[in-house]
């Protein structure tokens, strides 16, 4: 009970140190992850280049059969429009009318666009000899990136205005989120703000891979499920903001440009679908009321494909984006009606799924054109990656504290299987101790009469059906009682110990021997005929009459032995009668003088 206890206390002991470890690194985790999304936040608000925009106005037309020439717009009405024109999802081409102002050094005008996920922006400028002759260039994510006036991630053409304000057409088709901006830059600010976009994506790709190799060392180690749809979601996220940001396009090969594209438009159906795989795992625990509108939202990642296989991409990403909002908002209300606790709490895991929740509510919204979440500076395409990091993190901190529980509990429950399998040790050390009390003498360490019998008859039984010899030896320690009045209970207890010894080294391995009285013993010889007996019993003797014994103050005793000496004769013997014929021989050897041998 003693050592139950003390383990009982060290495994507390241990899990307490674990535990406060643990909790420590939590919150250094979760610190240090918010000082990270605050800097990429402060980063992605804050203006990338300290210049000047060069287009003075910017006016729009809608285009709704995409069938106008710039010929027919030229005459047109266009509307007035801000820096930023949100449209959403539309089938329409848009033409927009660019006012451009000259560069305060040089000619040279880049007009950035965004995002670089537009699919065809078509540049038209008119001719320097005749004003109705237009020049035409085209760029998109589904065109050669090879082919750009610039090797740029985003979108842009390089147009020369010798004049004091110039005029330019763009007409925009894509069957992505209309979320148009377009700068006219100086080169050098344009290079600053390919600088800053760079940094971002780095820093972005730095974060979401940490946690992706994270996840995927994790789920080597234990493979958890839960861990496995992480590292899923994870790597989907990464490429959809590095499809979603342009950074995809440089790869697509020459003879298929449209790759790039085709992959962001599959990256944004597979999202929502991983998020739904990840999330049934996590809110399994809590037995929230019903987990089946998760297979509804599923099935829409096939519908989507089907789609664009078969030409409606639009309403394919329109889709993506609603199971998006609703598959957030599922989660929240599956969040909110947990029953059970778990790890992490219910607090933590509600906080997280309404931070995405709205995350998501606010990238649909923008995506569908009803609101404008960002600015011309902090671009669609940062704040998608700034939302992705923020999910993921959330998400990381989650899943970082159910594994740092089940590791507790994991640790846990090793130090109780470990004190289990002490304690069981212990109490099969008592149960084989107080077995063998009760077939061993305390005080020789022999067996005593009880197994001795027992032993004896078993072998007396096996060498009268094998028909082989077994001798029995009967031993008696000469005037005894003289050691005990003299030397006290204390040395002849000293003597009986010392006489063992001596009786059991001069037998084999094999032999059994015990103590059956006071200070008598009894030897069986195994495979031993009473030739060979007689030869032990004499070895026996001799040594016991040769030995000095040591006592109390350096005083030393010689003692001898009787032995009575007889062998398995005929058949039906038994052990009582052997001893009684070998005990029969032992008297005869006291009675003649002692310290000798008789047998029967």
């Amino acid at each position: 009970m003693k050592c139950w206890s003390i383990g009982a206390a060290t495994s507390q002991a241990m899990a307490l140190i674990l535990t406060t470890r643990s909790r420590l690194v939590d919150r250094s985790l979760i610190i240090c992850l918010t000082c990270v999304v605050a800097s990429i936040v402060g980063l992605c608000l804050s203006p990338d280049v300290a210049a000047q925009d060069l287009i003075v106005s910017r006016t729009v037309l809608e285009d709704k059969g995409g069938a106008r020439t710039i010929a027919d717009v030229t005459g047109q009405q266009f509307n007035p429009i801000g820096a930023i024109m949100s449209e959403g999802y539309s089938d329409s081409a848009y033409w927009l009318r660019l006012q451009v102002r000259a560069p305060s050094v040089g000619n040279e005008v880049v007009l950035h666009i965004g995002p670089a996920l537009l699919d065809e922006v078509r540049l038209y400028e008119a001719g320097e000899r005749d004003p109705k002759e237009w020049i035409t260039r085209v760029t998109g994510d589904r065109y050669v990136y090879e082919d750009r006036d610039r090797k740029d991630i985003a979108l842009g053409f390089v147009v020369n205005v010798t004049k004091p304000e110039q005029t330019f057409y763009l007409r925009i088709k894509t069957t992505s989120a209309s979320q148009i901006t377009v700068q006219g830059l100086e080169p050098a600010h344009a290079d600053r703000k390919l600088q800053h976009s760079k940094l971002f994506r780095n820093i972005f790709i730095g974060l979401m891979l940490w946690a992706l190799v994270w996840a995927i060392d994790h789920y080597i180690v234990g493979r958890e499920p839960i861990v496995g749809f992480f590292a899923l979601y994870q790597g989907i996220s990464i490429l959809y903001g590095l499809g979603v940001t342009g950074n995809l396009a440089p790869l697509a090969p020459h003879a298929f440009p449209q790759l790039a594209d085709l992959l962001t438009n599959i990256l944004a159906y597979a999202v929502p679908f991983t998020f739904l795989l990840f999330s049934r795992a996590v809110l399994k625990p809590y037995a929230s009321p019903s987990l089946q509108g998760f297979t509804v939202l599923l099935l829409a990642f096939p519908i989507q494909l089907m789609a664009t296989a078969l030409g409606y991409t639009l309403t394919a990403l329109s889709m993506a984006t609603l199971v998006s909002v609703a598959a957030a908002w599922y989660c929240v209300i599956l969040a909110l009606k947990a029953t059970q606790e778990h790890v992490p709490s219910r607090r933590l895991l509600q906080t997280a799924y309404i931070v995405t929740g709205l995350i998501a509510t606010l990238f649909g919204l923008t995506d569908f054109g009803w609101i404008t979440l960002f600015t011309v500076n902090a671009t669609n395409g940062s704040m998608l990656l700034t939302g992705g990091v923020v999910s993921s993190g959330l998400f990381c901190i989650m899943l970082f504290i159910r594994l740092r529980q089940s590791r507790l509990n994991a640790q846990q429950s090793s130090v109780t299987l470990e004190l289990s399998q002490r304690a069981l040790e212990i109490e099969r050390a008592h149960k084989t101790k107080a077995q063998e009390d009760a077939r061993t003498d305390y005080l020789t360490g022999l067996f005593n009469r009880r197994h001795f019998v027992e032993l004896a008859e078993h072998e007396l039984t096996r060498a009268a059906h094998c028909q082989e010899p077994l001798s029995l030896l009967i031993m008696d320690i000469d005037h005894f009682k003289v050691i005990n009045d003299t030397w006290g209970h204390h040395g002849g207890d000293k003597v009986l110990r010392r006489v063992a010894h001596l009786i059991s080294n001069a037998l084999r391995e094999g032999d059994i021997l015990g103590r059956i009285g006071g200070e008598e013993f009894a030897a069986a010889l195994i495979g031993t005929d009473k030739e060979h007996a007689l030869e032990v019993a004499h070895r026996i003797r001799s040594t016991v009459e040769n030995t000095a014994i040591t006592l109390l103050g350096n005083h030393t005793v010689h003692v001898t032995l009787s032995i009575g000496l007889t062998q398995l004769g005929k058949p039906g013997c038994s052990l009582d009668d052997l001893l009684q014929e070998a005990d029969k021989a032992l008297y005869r050897a006291k009675d003649s003088g002692r310290n000798t041998i008789m047998a029967t």
